[in-house]
């Protein structure tokens, strides 16, 4: 079959270009750009009683594609679904398959980099459809289904907030974050002290001494307080010393001689890094490249789907022969045979069920490109470099180091020194992995002493005491929780970025610098999963969960058996949640179960957040920049005494509009901006989402209402077409003719609506509603249809003639159209669906 005319479907435009330039002539390539066929989004769409049938539809958007997969398809002799290499792009392919349904021979495209050598092998070989992969995917995409579908709604109605989720990783990576923060509001932060003395060596060489014991006894240091609780575990002859104490010490010690007793020299050898996983990759750029996890695996698509790298969902940190041996030649030619690791390092993975792709990421190809030579720039240059140098540095010799343990007398105390030297840096030349820790060191980085010996007195320039405080554990970070997740075998590692971004945007933790502070929806959401489904939040059962899901893959285990279990009987999710809503359980629901606030002021959740309520029973939001663990009991008890307080006027800074300054001023009316003072002052009402999201005082955002009207400029006859805000709402005006705006969308389209789109607005004829004496009142505009177009996304389009000429319907979205459509009406006339929905998504690409 060389010579047969082959079609070859990918999911991406990207990938389709790269993989297009290795084929020859008889192969067309054609992206599906992504799934064709998914679970709708308004509705479940699982039937639980015919063993978890999927009610699959046609994505949105995806018909015309599909007749253009179908009509390809007539034109080939063969069918190679070349998605990705693992279970996502295994159902992708299964998909296809289901809706094109070809009757020419298919199989399965298999390559784990875009390299002309890989993707000429791969139309050679193949394999089928693997039924078990599909079956994993599915029973994963269901799981997740009936977990949120089911879950989201109780969470809706007892905490009395819609905008709530539920997720069976997400609700777990959640626990995680509001765990760690508990321990840290309940941490006990202990003090204690020592002393540290500067010296001098021979030549006059200064190093660091540590006071680590007096009288025989050794000084208490972090190791002895536990690192969850803080409490002191030290026992026995262990010396906690006062800052009384430290001073004393050091009162004393200032005129004793310092004399070294004692040097220990320990040589020790550091091994690389294993080459990158998807996980690891992820902490990885964290730390190093200061890159979100999500941003990490878009960038680093790219960098496949463009042929720098091999694939980037994957468990295995194995790499090939071919990258084995390409990472060796590198580091002999770059660095020279004495950092090549004696023999090649051959690498396996942890986890038992690690799958997907069977290959670490690298550099793709039998040669590596050189950063220099890729051509490319900013963090795509950076991601590619990182892991240029991980795979380079898994080839390479093993780092030796030693350490010099310097002991020295003074009186009553004794001091330690301690120095690192690199004796042969080995893989160090090429890569250090980074630390999540800002405090701490890299491991490249030398300490080193000067020479010393036994019995030598090294002059004392300083002797201070030193304050050491215990920390709490630290909050979780993109990295750690990655890792944090991956150690317990939680999720997949391909899904970590997605679930973070998910806990991001729906503010169930929000960024204090790199960490991840939960939200009080976030301990809300948190609290109410944990008592009353807390089988579904334990870690070793999601853990479970995955290793069912491998089974499903391995052929080991029935996927309807798998689902049963998980949401069939007694203890399965749907009766669990069908006993749940039948309690009367809402308020303690919204009660937060916080250590260090009272019970007498509890925070409670609602619809709009987390709010105390007062001795009148008085609603009290609270700050939006507040959070569990920055807040005290004080502060909430301060919040309910000042909260019915008259606000005071605020200093924001000097306005844009007149340079004056502007304030917040509280009226007869509620809060408003002034911007100068006296009757020539502009003031502006502050919207209650404004209020409602602790923005008040965000003079970017008061400048741009005290800068209302906005002028979008002139019709065709020099008239202004003006944007305002009014009593009854925003809205468009031009020679005395009005639009109502939207009243919904914290007056975005007020802000960003053009003047193209306000005279397609303007034009539209106004169907008065019967509300009578009312100036701007209820209005709905008719728009004369010239032709009707078809359907994009499930909504009617057509095209429409108004005022200032044609323009395009999606529903009851107008669309302007360029301005030579507007008045040719031959031009517009000719419009296509195709070409109306190309004008749609500019549209909308640019809203």
């Amino acid at each position: 079959m060389d010579d047969a005319n082959t079609l070859i479907i990918v999911e991406s435009p990207t990938k389709a270009k790269t993989i297009t330039k290795f084929l020859p002539s008889n192969c067309k390539v054609v992206a599906s750009k992504g799934h064709i066929r998914d679970l709708p989004e308004d509705r479940m769409a699982i039937d639980v009683e015919h063993d978890f049938a999927c009610d699959y539809e046609v994505v949105p958007g995806k018909e015309s594609l599909i007749k253009e997969l179908k009509s390809s398809l007539k034109k080939a002799d063969r069918l190679l679904l070349a998605t990705d290499e693992d279970r996502e792009g295994e159902s992708i392919s299964w998909h296809l398959l289901e809706v094109l349904k070809p009757k020419i021979p298919f199989r399965r495209m298999v390559f784990h980099e875009i390299t002309k050598s890989a993707i000429t092998k791969a139309l050679d070989g193949g394999r089928p459809l693997d039924e078990n992969l599909v079956q994993a995917q599915e029973g994963r995409r269901i799981v997740d289904r009936l977990y949120g579908y089911t879950l989201s709604p109780t969470l809706w109605k007892k905490l009395s907030n819609k905008k709530l989720s539920a997720g069976r990783v997400q609700s777990v990576g959640l626990r995680l974050t509001v765990q760690r923060e508990r321990e840290r509001l309940v941490f006990k932060q202990s003090t204690y002290y020592d002393a540290k003395a500067q010296l001098l060596a021979a030549q006059k060489q200064g190093f660091e001494a540590k006071l680590t014991a007096y009288q025989g006894q050794r000084l208490a240091n972090s190791k002895d307080f536990d690192s969850v609780t803080g409490e002191y575990k030290a026992k026995g002859q262990v010396l906690m010393l006062t800052k009384e104490q430290a001073l004393s010490i050091v009162k004393e010690l200032k005129g004793e001689q310092f004399k070294v007793q004692d040097i220990q020299r320990k040589p020790f050898v550091t091994r690389p890094s294993i080459p990158f996983t998807t996980s690891t990759l992820q902490q990885d750029a964290i730390k190093k490249l200061h890159i979100s996890a999500s941003d990490t695996m878009r960038i680093a698509q790219k960098l496949y789907e463009n042929g720098f790298i091999t694939y980037m969902r994957t468990d295995s940190p194995s790499l090939s022969g071919e990258g084995t041996q390409a990472a060796r030649n590198l580091v002999g030619q770059l660095y020279g045979q004495e950092y090549l690791s004696p023999s090649p390092r051959y690498f396996a993975a942890k986890s038992a069920g690690a799958q997907e792709a069977h290959e670490a990421i690298r550099p793709a190809g039998d040669t590596f490109l050189l950063p220099s030579d890729t051509h490319l720039t900013g963090k795509e240059l950076a991601l590619y470099e990182l892991i240029w140098k991980r795979t380079l540095a898994s080839q390479m010799a093993e780092a030796k180091k030693a350490t010099t343990t310097v002991t020295l007398e003074a009186g009553s105390g004794t001091f330690t020194a301690t120095g690192t030297e690199i004796v042969f840096p080995g893989f160090l030349r090429a890569y250090v992995e980074g630390s999540d820790d800002p405090d701490a060191a890299l491991e490249d980085k030398e300490t080193l002493l000067p020479a010393m010996k036994v019995g030598q007195v090294c002059p004392l320039e300083s002797l201070v005491e030193v304050e050491h405080q215990t920390k709490s554990p630290a909050r979780y970070t993109e990295a750690s929780l990655v890792q944090e997740l991956e150690k317990r075998g939680i999720g997949r590692p391909s899904t970590y970025a997605t679930i973070i971004k998910t806990l991001l945007d729906r503010r169930y933790v929000v960024k204090e610098g790199a960490a991840l502070a939960p939200t009080f929806i976030g301990f809300a959401v948190c609290q109410f999963l944990e008592t009353n489904f807390p089988q579904f939040v334990d870690y070793d059962f999601t853990s479970m969960m995955e290793d069912g899901l491998d089974k499903i893959a391995s052929g080991e285990l029935d996927k309807k058996s798998f689902l049963c279990s998980f949401y069939c009987g007694d203890t399965g999710l749907q009766n669990q949640n069908v006993l749940q809503l039948q309690q009367d359980n809402k308020v303690v629901s919204k009660t937060l179960q916080l250590p260090h606030i009272s019970d007498s002021n509890p925070v409670m959740i609602g619809p709009y957040g987390a709010y105390v309520i007062d001795a009148n029973g008085a609603f009290i939001s609270l700050p939006l920049s507040w959070t569990p663990g920055t807040i005290t009991d004080e502060d909430v008890k301060t919040l309910i005494a000042n909260g019915k307080e008259k606000l005071q006027p605020v200093s924001l800074g000097n306005g844009a509009v007149n340079g004056e300054a502007v304030k917040v001023m509280n009226g007869r009316f509620g809060p408003y901006w002034q911007e100068g003072e006296g009757k020539d002052a502009k003031r502006a009402s502050i919207p209650k989402w404004v209020q409602d999201a602790n923005r008040v005082e965000d003079l970017e955002l008061a400048n741009r209402y005290l800068g209302l009207p906005r002028n979008l400029g002139k019709d065709e006859e020099g008239n202004d077409v003006l944007a305002f805000k009014g009593k009854y709402g925003p809205y468009i005006a031009c020679n005395n003719k009005t639009r109502n705006l939207k009243k919904t969308d914290h007056d975005q389209q007020l802000f960003s609506i053009t003047l193209d789109e306000a005279l397609v607005l303007l034009s539209q004829e106004v169907e008065k509603s019967g509300a009578k004496g009312k100036k701007g009142g209820s209005r709905m505009a008719k728009a004369s249809t010239v032709k009707d177009l078809g359907e994009f996304e499930g909504v009617p389009v057509s095209l429409a003639n108004g005022r200032y000429g044609y323009y395009l319907k999606a529903g009851k979205e107008n669309i302007a159209l360029p301005n030579e459509y507007k008045k040719d009406e031959e031009k517009a006339l000719s419009l296509t669906l195709a070409e109306a929905v190309e004008h749609i998504r500019t549209k909308r690409a640019k809203d």
